[in-house]
């Protein structure tokens, strides 16, 4: 029986990275974002927090997902928001190696989805010791935009 990240990955991803890139996408666009590490195929549906000019990811199940490992080194990768991509500049943080960097990014990405706390075993508005210790454990993807939206894809 396929596992419900295959299901998800082969039925509902291609719907929603044809729509994300669209200008339909708009609404939805507030929440999911495409991914695609430039000059790569391969496409990524995520929910993301944005700060200002920076893209956080929150990785689930980074322990079973591999898509994030290819950014451990800064990487151009092209972002579908709102239905308009733009270019940033990526690298995955790791809190286990970097659990300051860990902590800043958490902090960003609960302050714009509280739901996701207990994806990381804290509670909203939790302290800085208990969201310090969440985010040893956690992965997220940093985006850094570089370039302003270019409208949707073709």
């Amino acid at each position: 029986m396929p596992t419900r990240f295959a299901l998800t990955n082969r039925l509902a991803n291609p719907v929603l990275r044809r729509l994300l890139r669209s200008r339909l996408g708009r609404r939805p666009g507030r929440r999911l974002v495409v991914v695609r590490r430039t000059g790569r195929p391969h496409e990524l549906v995520a929910q993301y927090a944005r700060d200002g000019a920076t893209v956080w990811v929150l990785v689930g199940a980074a322990d079973r997902t591999t898509w994030w490992r290819n950014l451990r080194a800064p990487a151009e990768v092209d972002l579908w928001l709102a239905g308009e991509r733009v270019r940033a500049r990526a690298v995955a943080i790791e809190g286990a190696r970097q659990p300051a960097a860990a902590a800043a990014g958490l902090g960003a990405y609960l302050a714009a989805v509280p739901r996701a706390a207990s994806a990381v075993g804290t509670s909203p508005g939790a302290g800085p010791a208990a969201l310090a210790y969440a985010a040893r454990r956690a992965v997220l993807v940093r985006a850094d935009v570089v370039d302003p939206p270019s409208g949707p894809a073709a």
